[in-house]
């Protein structure tokens, strides 16, 4: 039975200013414009006001990977009195100053092990002060992928009640619908009858709310979108509403746990995207012409196309876009010939162009996927960019992260400080940032973003200088879009993300690599 507890309108924190950057972290305004430390808006006019030496009084997270790259949001005091250097053991890679009270910085590589975080400023080190200055290098594990047929654990509008500005409900997921051991989970997470336009956080119970978010939306929209996160050391996760009132439910899709007796079942081959399917009448592509109507279900073939094998795959990762609907609606996408379950992969207002990451079993002899339309009519395109393997073939082992924001044009961060313009492409380097190792990664997971979009676009991630005829997120002008994609790292460890029309922000966070 699932455990739940509901912290109604209870912003969890660091301090004041954490709070803030948590609430703000994906609305359409960000709350700092620049990251870069001691503007008129961060520390005042100059730093006179501010005295004293630096303390460190907490950490969020408290662990990442020997690779480094993991943003850390410390807070203390002093911090705007002219601070030199943050060091975790060795210095940290970047420093951001955001407030008196609150400091980003991002970890360097370190041998796995303990160590004091503590800040210099203008009049000395800051003392240590374990264990709330304490961080924790930790050596990776890889674990491996197991689909499952979908399942719904949360329904607010059912139980728990709809999550107020601020409030979370925490899932008890591992050791209950998951093995006790498993370390991450794919979700498929919607919002629905929001009140104001806002944002859902998905993170590890137990931590402090981080600088990233999963779903946005404005007031009466719904939106889906598929997250992996990380299971807190209970087996739990949190969700988080910042804005306004919204209703949660959430499906799970498959989880992450250390393989079993050496066996490759469950690791990850990446692809470059593919389009494997378009139903509308005019797109060339298989399917062509076989728009769903209400009631109906399309098969889509998916063994032996797209770069994905006959023999040696157990899951398929697919880009699913709903265009052109007449109804509210929804697809479900399971393996041809099993059982439909009772679950959601996409859900839409007519009018919206939906796309959403889905994860699904590929049956063994049968090499299909059916999607199902219950109402309405609506076209649907489909896109593969990578599989998991059976225990015959293998693959890439999975490495979870805390959430780390890597891009975010609003602000320059990732060093980008413009909106990303029509026919342009941002290359982002991802290897060495976020958690990912400089070397070695051959894939990520990331939730990428747009806001503020000034005409309907699409956006194409794809490995750096990898032509791309798919698409990843679809939109219109004025529309906070979302997406989880999964995207192979060119030999540089480098993604490409294209903008087709008008200018739009884009932000990209950082969950997990596979090397």
């Amino acid at each position: 039975m699932l455990k739940r507890s509901l912290v109604a309108k209870a912003l969890p924190g660091l301090a004041v200013s954490g709070v803030l950057i948590a609430s703000f972290v994906a609305s359409p305004l960000g709350l700092f414009g620049s990251l870069s430390g001691y503007g008129y808006g961060v520390c005042g006019y100059g730093y006179s006001a501010f005295g004293g030496t630096a303390t460190v009084t907490g950490l969020s997270p408290t662990s990442g990977t020997t690779a480094g790259g993991t943003s850390v949001f410390i807070t203390g005091t002093g911090f705007c009195n002219t601070v030199s250097a943050v060091t975790f053991g060795t210095p940290a890679q970047s420093i951001n100053v955001l407030a008196d009270t609150l400091i980003q910085a991002v970890t360097p590589a370190h041998a796995a092990g303990t160590v004091d975080v503590r800040v210099t400023n203008a009049a000395g080190t800051s003392a240590i002060n374990a264990p709330a200055d304490q961080y924790t290098f930790v050596t990776p594990t890889p674990s491996v992928y197991t689909a499952l047929s979908p399942q719904r654990i949360l329904d607010t509008r059912t139980n728990s009640g709809k999550l107020g500005p601020g409030g979370s409900v925490n899932l008890s997921i591992g050791g209950i619908y998951v093995p006790a051991n498993a370390t991450s989970v794919v979700l498929n997470v919607t919002a629905a009858d929001e009140s104001t336009a806002g944002f859902f956080t998905v993170y590890p119970t137990g931590g402090t709310t981080p600088l990233a978010s999963n779903l946005n939306w404005t007031a009466g929209e719904i939106v889906p979108n598929l997250v992996s996160s990380g299971l807190s050391s209970g087996g739990d996760v949190t969700i988080f509403n910042g804005l306004g009132s919204a209703d949660a439910i959430v499906d799970l899709e498959g989880y992450f746990a250390p393989a079993g007796g050496g066996s490759t079942a469950g690791q990850f081959v990446p692809l470059a995207p593919s389009r494997i399917s378009d139903t509308r009448a005019a797109s060339g592509k298989p399917n062509a012409g076989s728009t769903l109507a209400a009631g109906t279900t399309l098969n889509v073939t998916v063994a032996g196309v797209g770069g994905v094998p006959t023999t040696g795959v157990s899951a398929v990762v697919l880009n699913v876009t709903a265009v052109d609907q007449t109804a509210n609606g929804v697809f479900t996408v399971f393996p041809t010939g099993s059982t439909r379950p009772l679950a959601s992969n996409l859900n839409w207002i007519p009018g919206q162009t939906v796309p959403n990451r889905v994860v699904v079993p590929l049956t063994a002899g049968v090499g299909q996927e059916s999607i199902y339309n219950p109402l309405g009519s609506a076209d649907a395109v489909v896109d593969v960019n990578g599989y998991f393997t059976d225990s015959t073939a293998a693959g890439s082992g999975f490495f979870t992260l805390f959430p780390s924001r890597i891009v975010d044009s609003r602000n320059g961060t990732g060093g980008f400080s413009a909106p990303l313009g029509a026919g342009a492409t941002f290359t982002v380097t991802v290897a060495g940032h976020g958690g990912v190792p400089s070397a070695g990664a051959t894939a990520v997971i990331i939730n990428v973003t747009v806001a503020n979009p000034t005409a309907a676009s699409d956006l194409v991630v794809s490995p750096s200088g990898v032509a791309s005829t798919t698409s990843d997120l679809n939109w219109v002008a004025g529309q906070t879009v979302p997406n989880l994609v999964v995207v192979k790292l060119s030999a540089l460890g480098k993604i490409d993300i294209t903008n087709a029309f008008g200018t739009t922000n884009v932000i990209v966070d950082v969950v997990g690599y596979y090397t």
